[in-house]
């Protein structure tokens, strides 16, 4: 019911162009955003890999069994789906076990390649994480090398910058991090920063709140004009509805349903 209030779009475009589009922030985002995703793939994301992995591991003697209420296949299935996508960034060529994430072909060789694979990528995750801080040090050290641009800096942290916004865009307070849905890990942890989508099929908006952009019909649309679009079109298909009294039609024809099926 929610994505039918136009308080919700419209509170959540405020909120995320409010935090990433005002003047101090967005000279830094891009590199928070780098930052963010490589502290949630090293502290939440590859951990829950691991765990997974370790459920295979630890259940040999179900290797070879493939229903589909079977922890190992449904951890191998995870796992496959998840390195897949984690490889179409950084080379699918890294590891060619892929295909034997499944049951029947798992085995010692391809558990110890794909843990050497969850070390490496947490090295990748390191690097990228270590690069950012370093940039925007860096930047910062440039914008406060005088004492006014110094004084410059601190006003306009203090004019734009909001730490109850940062704080909810971030989810700071959210006990939930990740979560496995369908055979999937999302991603809860610091939305303002998520730049992970995959749509069920090319109409698929849905993703979570305070997230920066929106994915829709093959393309990522800025969250504050994606959801003043959706502002529009709800409206608008409200006024035809109202228009054409098509709310009242439902109501009578739903009540005449009521009134007559007995009598058939």
């Amino acid at each position: 019911m929610g994505e039918l209030m136009a308080s919700r779009w419209a509170f959540e475009a405020f909120m995320v162009t409010q935090f990433k589009d005002n003047p101090f922030e967005r000279q830094f985002y891009a590199l928070d955003q780098k930052e963010a995703l490589a502290k949630y793939k090293k502290i939440y994301y590859l951990p829950a890999l691991e765990s997974e992995l370790s459920v295979v591991i630890n259940n040999r003697n179900r290797w070879r069994d493939k229903s589909d209420s079977n922890p190992v296949k449904q951890s191998l299935d995870l796992l496959h789906s998840e390195l897949q996508h984690e490889l179409s960034k950084v080379g699918e060529d890294r590891f060619p076990y892929l295909d034997k994430l499944q049951i029947g072909k798992f085995d010692s060789v391809v558990y110890n390649k794909t843990d050497t694979l969850l070390h490496v990528l947490r090295n990748y995750y390191n690097i990228r994480e270590q690069n950012a801080i370093n940039k925007r040090d860096t930047m910062i050290k440039e914008m406060t090398d005088t004492p006014e641009k110094l004084n410059l800096f601190n006003s306009n942290r203090m004019k734009y910058q909001n730490e109850n916004v940062r704080d909810m865009v971030e989810g700071k307070n959210e006990q939930i991090r990740i979560v496995k849905w369908k055979g999937e890990l999302i991603q809860k942890h610091a939305p303002i920063y998520f730049d992970d989508h995959r749509p069920a099929n090319a109409l698929d908006f849905t993703a979570n709140f305070y997230v920066p952009v929106k994915y829709f019909a093959g393309q990522k649309f800025d969250t504050f004009y994606f959801n003043i679009a959706m502002i529009w079109f709800f409206s608008i298909m409200f006024y035809i509805a109202l228009y054409f009294q098509l709310f009242k039609k439902l109501v009578n024809s739903f009540e005449a349903y009521r009134k007559y099926r007995g009598k058939d």
